[in-house]
């Protein structure tokens, strides 16, 4: 393929990803995930949404002064940060609500997609693209970014998301640190605002300092990349501290906020502490799952990456982690696999063990598929590479084998439920008749909090995690969401659901 006919190519996949992401984007705001971004962001714009209850009425007089942050700070009136917000992904989308107005969430969403494409590419090719492999490596590139571009984890974030947000950042920051000249000050940059969007980022550092202990001038290297980093964290610590009286805090665990959001007790290794939080066993007595799951998070995550990769994308990484690379085979240097295999690692060990889940927060392990996609990009090749060696196909089909026959395995799985869950979330035990059992769409609304799960409702989803499937298959029914452009161009002033007064219920 000529350079020229590449460039179009890849134009093409960009114009295609932003009009994908444009029209599976459901709208904003939507559900109580969508009010972390939303209300900030309108907050900061200095053009607020209106707060309303469930009759579509005022729930808050606001008057707003034009003062940052005292109109985020609003104890006796409404304030953003009573209701647990989060600012980092506020920030980043309040530049384009003051632009565009509604239509603003829309468009960014839409462009941080194709952006998931672009850096997806440009990762590929800094990875597979050497002397002897442009051919193959072009093709892995390709690959890469579809995978993770248009993955059916990105597509299944249909609306405000700091995960969704957080992937292309991602992206963009491990490219920095492989480019045949390393920029670890901008890489720094680029990590601490992603820190300050998605705070869990911080986990990603020692994947991090791997890649970039594997060039020349490591020492000035992490040196610069610290001082970037702490550039751009420092704004949203000095947040944390005003807010939320520490610097070094995650939102979710500041007391103050409203609701009934109470503590529980856990332990490790004779260790003893309090949460507002429900981690599983080791740090539980018990291994246990959240009600209308029927599995534990130790299975969810993992069940949900099988959906939106396939067993033959599954078996693929597993090959492309192991292959070597020799002379021209495509494999991945040592460095990044190690870095992949610890981004991989860390993430999903920070939410695998976690029980206060929903609908929303799976998507907490959508960072995953980046290495993945990287490990299963890296296996196509060193199959192509070996397309003559019996051996591997052999490895390739017995992967795919033994992970359908976990998959399988898994319905057979059965785990007493989290009977602290109905602890912090009273109203399911109330009103759950009056609602009764949720499909896929009602999962991802407040309802889920009002509910108690059904039979019919635990063995679907059973089905749905414990499919069969070589390919990846979307998790939710894709759908076309009319464009809101034309009703929203320049509007402002939202009215949001206040969704919170009805998922947490009273002491």
């Amino acid at each position: 393929m000529t350079d020229r006919a590449r460039h179009t190519a890849f134009a093409f996949a960009l114009v295609a990803a932003f009009v994908a992401y444009w029209g599976n984007f459901d709208g904003a705001p939507r559900d109580y995930w969508d009010t972390y971004i939303v209300l900030p962001a309108t907050f900061l714009a200095g053009e607020p949404g209106v707060i309303v209850d469930e009759h579509d009425q005022a729930a808050y007089r606001q008057e707003l002064r034009g003062e940052l942050p005292r109109d985020l700070l609003a104890p006796r009136d409404f304030g953003v940060i009573s209701k647990d917000q989060r600012i980092g992904a506020a920030v980043t989308f309040a530049p384009a609500y003051l632009a565009f107005g509604m239509a603003g969430f829309r468009a960014l969403y839409a462009l941080l997609g194709a952006m998931t494409v672009a850096f997806a590419h440009a990762l590929g090719r800094r990875l597979f693209i050497r002397e002897g492999t442009g051919r193959m490596g072009g093709a892995q590139a390709a690959l890469l970014a579809i995978l993770v571009g248009f993955n059916p984890y990105m597509l299944l974030m249909d609306r405000l998301n700091a995960n969704f947000v957080a992937v292309p950042i991602a992206l963009a920051l491990v490219v920095l640190l492989v480019d045949e000249r390393p920029h670890p000050l901008l890489a720094g940059l680029v990590y601490g605002a992603l820190g300050g969007i998605k705070n869990e980022a911080i986990v990603l550092a020692p994947a991090i300092v791997v890649l970039i202990a594997a060039r020349p001038a490591r020492a000035r290297s992490i040196a610069l990349f610290g001082v970037g980093a702490l550039v751009t964290i420092a704004p949203y610590l000095a947040w944390n501290r005003f807010a939320f009286g520490r610097a070094l805090i995650h939102a979710s665990q500041y007391s103050e906020f409203d609701g009934w959001r109470p503590t529980f007790s856990h332990e490790i290794l004779g260790l003893r502490f309090n949460l507002n939080g429900l981690f599983n066993w080791p740090f539980h007595d018990m291994l246990v799952r959240t009600p209308h799951y029927p599995f534990p998070t130790y299975l969810t995550l993992p069940l949900t990456l099988h959906i939106c990769f396939g067993g033959l994308g599954l078996a693929l990484a597993l090959i492309g982690a192991f292959a070597r690379r020799a002379g021209g085979a495509p494999g991945l240097a040592a460095p990044v696999r190690v870095s992949m295999a610890l981004w991989l690692v860390c993430w999903l060990g920070l939410f695998v063990f976690q029980e206060n889940w929903e609908e929303p927060k799976n998507t907490f392990g959508v960072l995953a598929i980046v290495p993945i996609g990287v490990f299963a990009a890296a296996g196509f090749g060193a199959m192509i590479d070996g397309r003559r060696d019996v051996r591997r196909w052999a490895v390739l089909v017995g992967c795919v084998a033994l992970l359908e026959l976990a998959v399988v395995g898994a319905r057979f799985v059965h785990v007493p439920v989290d009977e602290r869950w109905y602890v912090r979330f009273p109203k399911a035990k109330v009103e759950a008749t009056a609602i009764g059992c949720l499909d896929d769409r009602s999962r991802r609304e407040w309802m889920f909090f009002h509910t108690d799960e059904c039979a019919s409702e635990l063995d679907e989803q059973r089905r749905k995690l414990t499919r069969l499937g070589l390919l990846p298959r979307p998790y939710y029914p894709l759908a076309w969401h009319e464009s809101d452009l034309a009703e929203t161009l320049g509007a402002r002033r939202p009215r949001v659901f206040d969704i919170w007064d009805k998922i947490y219920g009273e002491e």
